[in-house]
């Protein structure tokens, strides 16, 4: 009898004071070695283990070997959509063994995942990827963008007076996280597509160690907040030394996540990036394509603005709860014909918001207005991607004269979708 091939097996990390279990372990191996990571000490892989708590792990099993030759990890996060959130599955860690590539083991793996989030109810599913094409075969599509900021500090002018409040730096870490967090916990509802961030992402990004460094925090790195006059925290900045100034007497910082609830706030954190002593170079790589700094500055030219980047990709898994999830700007019907070869989502829905509260989805015959395929639809359903631009690349047809137009009008979000984290 032919062999069957490596069997897909899922699990739930289970954690004993402080440590997880050995199933969890050689996943986290074997997840480690396909993305190349540096070899790590037991007690590293039970740390990191242990941070997956509650979370999902899938692998594809070569039996009698209990390390997985390929893996993908996935949890409910919270997704912020126009006017609302959902859950999404937020998926990653997806890997193959070098010597198991092209057996179709991701794909499997990725398939049951979705499927899982199916029958749980789950509207939509996210990820990031360093390879910029490979999820769309899934019926992924890409949903937010960043750019990448450097600033001149010596150019760098503001316009306006100093806004009133104060910049503290936070040295302890439970006073970074506690003063961050609810900082994003505002400004992550106003961004269609960022996420509520997950302790193991947290700890990450405010002290910068991880399992490629040995867990060894990053002593370049610093945490500033901005607080209003009345104490409350409005801002923060997470930022590291690049580059220092001794080899040239103008130091690089790179900022890691910079986040504010009001416009003074941000205008307040840029002047205390831009007014440290030896630092004649800013960079942010993951900021969002409309940031308004170089509208503070006298001289425009002060930021240099780079290509945009793909950052988070969507995949629509329930096109009528995710439709209904959203708030619209006005009131309209429009009949979206959306093709899924997976067979998730597929089928013709009528979007009526004449209630802009209260959108109704329901299934039709009636002839479509746009006709798409679910991956495009993911692109233009958080607002990122104006319909437009698809149709004139063929990705989504009009069966109704100027209704990408009116669908394009419908989407609008409030503010340009924008996550600037990777997972």
């Amino acid at each position: 009898m032919p062999d069957a091939g490596p069997v897909v097996r899922s699990m739930t990390p289970r954690v004993t004071e402080g440590s997880a279990d050995a199933g969890t372990i050689a996943w986290v191996r074997a997840m480690s070695a396909a993305f190349l990571s540096p070899r790590l000490e037991p007690e590293q892989l039970a740390r990191v283990g242990a941070g997956l708590e509650g979370q999902r792990l899938r692998g594809a099993y070569a039996d009698p070997d209990p390390s997985p030759v390929a893996t993908l990890r996935s949890w409910d996060a919270e997704l912020t959509v126009p006017g609302a959130t959902v859950t999404a599955d937020a998926v990653t860690g997806i890997g193959v063994r070098s010597t198991h590539r092209r057996l179709g083991l991701a794909r499997r793996l990725l398939a049951e995942d979705l499927a899982a989030a199916v029958r749980a109810g789950t509207p939509a599913a996210v990820l990031t990827s360093t390879q910029g094409s490979l999820y769309e075969r899934f019926g992924f599509g890409l949903a937010t963008r960043t750019r990448t900021l450097t600033v001149d500090t010596a150019r760098a002018r503001f316009r306006e007076p100093a806004p009133r409040g104060t910049v503290e730096i936070l040295d302890r870490p439970d006073a970074a996280l506690a003063a961050a967090s609810a900082v994003h916990d505002r400004t992550r509802r106003r961004h269609p597509g960022a996420l509520r961030r997950t302790p193991a992402q947290w700890e990450v990004l405010l002290s910068g160690s991880g399992p490629w460094n040995g867990f060894e925090p990053d002593r370049h790195r610093q945490v500033a907040v901005w607080r209003d006059d009345d104490g409350t925290a409005a801002g923060y900045v997470v930022h590291r030394v690049e580059e220092g100034w001794y080899a040239t007497g103008a130091a690089t910082l790179g900022v890691v996540d910079l986040q504010a609830t009001t416009p003074g706030a941000y205008a307040g954190l840029w002047r205390h990036l831009c007014a440290q002593d030896l630092v004649g170079t800013l960079t942010w790589g993951q900021a969002s394509v409309d940031e308004p700094l170089p509208w503070l500055l006298t001289d425009h030219r002060a930021v240099r603005v780079e290509g945009e980047k793909a950052m988070l990709w969507l995949r629509v898994l329930d096109a009528p709860a995710l439709l209904t999830a959203r708030r619209y700007p006005l009131e309209d019907a429009v009949v979206l014909d959306v093709a899924d070869d997976a067979g998730l989502t597929a089928g013709r829905w009528r979007l009526d918001t004449h209630d802009r509260l209260a959108p109704v989805v329901e299934p039709t015959r009636t002839e479509p207005d746009v006709v798409l395929p679910v991956s495009a639809l993911a692109s233009v359903v958080l607002g990122g991607v104006d319909p437009r631009v698809l149709a004139r690349t063929g990705r989504l047809d009009e069966g109704s004269p100027g209704a990408a137009g009116r669908l394009a009008r419908l989407l609008a979000a409030p503010s340009v979708p924008w996550n600037g984290l990777a997972f």
